[in-house]
């Protein structure tokens, strides 16, 4: 696909090591696996501590997505660009990162800060999400449909989610 061509070529032409450096170190933080298990250790607590259904939703949909990342990526098995900066092992669609992001960062502020702090939390998680996925086209990781595709998969697994929330669990 041409545009997916055209931004991994700007973002070569872009590269220097400030960016690299942010870039590669945004990278394992916001690992799907981290943060699926980051997301267990919390529904554990929540399931010990206050309210098993933020817990099951919290957790279960965690793990969903990351069997849909990976279902995705086998079925499609789409090559990463050439020219990455990071070694990646797994197929390039969808990408992992910003399909998980959007799922964290999403069920944190639906789950935890409603209300007084809803608007100003909501406007953090996009701009983390659109930084991760950023960060994955500089280094040249995925293709641009592959960031466009895992934004667009994570929204409708947090979509479910939350309808699931608001409809089944009490």
């Amino acid at each position: 696909m041409g545009i997916d061509v055209v931004v991994d070529s700007f973002m070569g032409s872009i590269e220097n090591p400030v960016l690299t450096a942010v870039s590669k170190t945004i990278a394992p933080i916001f690992d799907p696996v981290i943060l699926i298990v980051l997301s267990l250790i919390v529904a554990i607590y929540l399931y010990m501590k206050s309210s098993k259904a933020k817990a099951i939703l919290f957790g279960g949909i965690m793990v969903l997505a990351g069997g849909i990342i990976w279902a995705a990526k086998e079925t499609f098995q789409r090559e990463r660009p050439f020219d990455a900066l990071l070694p990646e092992m797994s197929y390039s669609f969808p990408s992992g990162h910003a399909t998980i992001a959007v799922v964290f960062f999403g069920l944190l502020v639906y789950l935890f800060l409603k209300g007084k702090y809803g608007m100003k939390a909501s406007i953090v998680a996009g701009v983390l999400v659109l930084i991760i996925g950023l960060s994955r086209l500089y280094l040249r990781v995925h293709w641009l449909t592959d960031v466009l595709g895992g934004f667009v998969i994570g929204g409708v697994i947090l979509a479910a989610g939350i309808w699931v929330s608001r409809n089944k669990i009490k």
